[in-house]
């Protein structure tokens, strides 16, 4: 992820975002989701988060947030996802990456399922301020990003991706 000065770096997990990134992916069909961090720390604390939510004590108390966490992983790189959607669909993932940026040949939303012509679908999302060229220009496409009002355009991760699986799903504008 790129910071605000511009640098690669790795953001912090938000705990808040794994709970509503499960919901949002039980509520649209997701076969599942991957949170990426190079950092043991941080794939430790998600591991916790998920294992509390699947079989810990929070289980028991929402049964319905241990369904939506149930599609949840965790791994260090991209590639790692990449490869564990390859393993579970047995064919190579169409990658679509997201920004906030204007990219050149971006593809709407809306198209993605036509873009991926079949392929399971490996979708790409950043925290901090957003996903690196590199990741960006690797990836089969690049979604054309949100545009909401006025030149402000730095939507927290889950309201990206509520907004973008609402637009992938259901054609909508």
């Amino acid at each position: 992820m790129y910071n605000r000065e511009g640098e690669t770096v790795a953001t912090s997990v938000t705990p808040l975002d794994l709970h509503d990134l499960g919901r949002l992916g039980l509520t649209y069909g997701v076969a599942g989701y991957y949170v990426t961090n190079p950092y043991d720390s941080q794939r430790r604390l998600v591991e916790e988060i998920i294992l509390h939510w699947r079989e810990g004590v929070g289980a028991e108390h929402s049964p319905q947030r241990r369904r939506a966490l149930a599609a949840a992983a965790i791994v260090e790189t991209v590639e790692e996802a990449y490869d564990a959607v390859a393993a579970a669909e047995g064919r190579a993932p169409y990658v679509a990456a997201t920004t906030a940026r204007n990219v050149p040949e971006a593809v709407p939303a809306e198209r993605l399922g036509e873009a991926a012509a079949g392929a399971p679908v490996l979708l790409l999302f950043g925290t901090g301020y957003g996903l690196t060229e590199d990741l960006l220009y690797a990836s089969d496409a690049v979604l054309e990003p949100i545009a909401g009002q006025g030149d402000f355009n730095h939507l927290p991760v889950r309201a990206a991706i509520a907004i973008y699986l609402d637009r992938i799903f259901s054609g909508r504008n």
